[in-house]
């Protein structure tokens, strides 16, 4: 059985801040990084291959901190693990989004669809090209819509250093691991 650890990465100023990241490259903050630290304890070297992450800084050094606190491999950056593109709401507070898209239908954005697809695809990928389990550190929108698409259950929002286990069935298909971990800041 294969299991994967859907981690979102640590804490930024634009988190604290409420304002929608997207794809713009926001650094971890102080708490990010010990968020980080902090969850490699969740990790044996024993039981997880590959550490691998989204391109964006804010989950490369996650992935990092990760890797080195808990001895497991980084195998690099993969870009199709990259956060959902909010296309004009990139940046914006939560203020600006109920001003203006309370509807939240964001204009160039990234349909929801393509980044459930686009999820799904690279895990499947992902998980052929390295055996073993996997741990991928990534983003809060990719997370929920990538968990949607493979196991069909909606876990809304996920917290900063939130990690969330699925494993592959005998049929081929992913269920939910009872356990979430999040690891306050």
């Amino acid at each position: 059985m294969t299991t994967i650890a859907l981690v979102r990465h640590g804490e930024t100023d634009w988190n604290l801040r409420r304002r929608l990241q997207g794809r713009a490259d926001i650094p971890l903050n102080e708490t990010g990084v010990e968020q980080a630290r902090v969850l490699a304890g969740s990790f044996s070297p024993e039981d997880w291959s590959f550490v691998l992450s989204s391109p964006l800084s804010r989950a490369s050094a996650t992935a990092l901190e990760i890797s080195a606190g808990a001895g497991i491999p980084f195998a690099g950056t993969v870009d199709d693990l990259i956060e959902r593109s909010f296309g004009q709401a990139d940046g914006a507070t939560a203020d600006d989004i109920s001003a203006k898209w309370a509807d939240r239908v964001f204009p160039d954005a990234e349909p929801v669809e393509d980044v459930r697809r686009r999820g799904a695809r690279v895990v499947d990928e992902l998980v052929d090209r390295h055996p073993g389990n996997l741990i991928l550190v990534s983003h809060g929108a990719f997370i929920r819509a990538t968990v949607f698409a493979l196991t069909g259950e909606d876990i809304g929002g996920i917290a900063n250093a939130t990690m969330v286990l699925l494993s592959r069935t005998d049929a081929g298909g992913w269920e939910s691991l009872p356990a979430v971990v999040t690891v306050a800041g």
